[in-house]
C-alpha cells in the first residue's frame, strides 16, 4: 500500500462522494500507528494516507491519523472501435479514517461528539448511540452529509475520550443509504482496534490477516 504524507490538515473534513453500488467483502490488514497511538485493521487493498501531528492555537490537536482510500479504478479497456468496455463491478468508494486527538479539554464523550460530528449543520444524524472501542466507552454517529440540500455521502463515527488525555475518532464514508451494507466491516474495523501500542512496528503491507 502506498503511503504519503500530506501537508493538509483536517479531521473528518470534504466528506464527498460519488454514490455507487458495490460489493463487499473487503480483504483486511494490520496497520500499527508510527507513534505507536493505535493499531487497526484496514482494508488490505487500500492505499495509506498518514497524516501529521498538527497543534491548534484553540480547541483539540491532531496527534496522529490515517486515512484508508480505495486505490483509484483502471482505465476501461477500450474496443477496437474506440468504445469503452466497464465491468459489471463498480469501485468501491468506502474511506476509513482513524485519528489521535488531544481530548483533555472535552468534560464528557458528548461534548466531544459534539465538536467533532453531531455540531457540523452538515451532518444529518440517523443514529447515535452508546458503543466502545477498545474497552472505552464511545458513542457511534451515523448520519448522511447535506450539501445544498442533497445527500452527498454518509458516514458512520465512533468518538472515544480515551485516557481523558489521547482521544479517537474513527469514521467510515461510504455511498448515501448504503450502512446496512457497510455496518459489518465498520464493525470489524471497530473491534479491531488498539490504543497505546509500541511505536515502529511494520505497517502495510502486512503477512496475513489481522484477527
Amino acid at each position: 500500500m502506498r503511503k504519503v504524507y500530506p501537508s493538509v490538515g483536517i479531521f473528518i473534513a470534504a466528506l464527498s462522494l460519488v454514490a455507487c453500488s458495490q460489493e463487499l467483502g473487503r480483504d483486511f490488514a494490520r496497520y500499527y500507528d508510527e507513534q505507536g497511538l493505535f493499531a487497526l485493521d484496514l482494508p488490505s487493498a487500500n492505499d495509506i494516507t498518514v497524516t501529521q501531528p498538527q497543534q491548534a492555537e484553540e480547541g483539540p490537536g491532531l496527534l496522529t491519523g490515517v486515512v484508508s482510500s480505495p486505490p483509484a479504478p483502471s482505465p476501461a479497456p477500450q474496443t477496437g472501435f474506440g468504445l469503452g468496455v466497464t465491468a459489471n463491478e463498480q469501485p468501491d468508494q468506502t474511506t476509513y479514517r482513524a485519528f489521535a486527538v488531544t481530548s483533555g479539554g472535552f468534560a464528557t464523550l458528548e461534548e466531544m461528539t459534539l465538536f467533532f460530528v453531531t455540531g457540523d449543520p452538515l451532518v444529518d444524524v440517523l443514529i447515535d448511540d452508546r458503543t466502545r472501542l477498545d474497552g472505552a466507552p464511545a458513542r457511534l454517529v451515523v448520519a448522511d452529509i447535506v450539501s445544498e440540500g442533497q445527500v452527498s455521502a454518509s458516514i458512520a463515527v465512533a468518538v472515544s475520550l480515551g485516557d481523558g488525555d489521547t482521544g479517537y475518532l474513527l469514521a467510515a464514508i461510504f455511498p448515501p443509504g448504503s450502512w446496512d451494507a457497510e455496518r459489518g466491516d465498520f464493525e470489524r474495523v471497530l473491534a479491531s482496534f488498539r490504543a497505546g501500542l509500541p511505536p515502529g512496528l511494520e505497517t502495510f503491507p502486512v503477512v496475513g490477516q489481522a484477527s
